[in-house]
């Protein structure tokens, strides 16, 4: 098994790295711009930040209820 160097990304990280990627993809599919591109406000994207947080909550907690059962 050979060494892995600092620049190298693997396992955990490059699922995530992956997962980015593909969510980039999706995002500029649905929407036709990048982050970096759309123009909302500050105020805006603070709240769609929000708004996804409480949706991570619910999935969470929904989650929770289920390993309870």
């Amino acid at each position: 098994m050979r060494a892995l160097s600092s620049l190298e990304v693997s396992g955990t990280e490059q699922k995530v790295c992956e997962d980015i990627s593909a969510r980039q993809q999706f995002g500029l599919r649905k929407y036709g711009v990048s982050v970096e591109q759309n123009k909302l406000s500050l105020r805006q994207w603070l709240q769609h930040a929000y708004e996804e947080t409480l949706d991570q909550a619910v999935y969470l907690k929904r989650a929770i209820d289920e390993i309870d059962k």
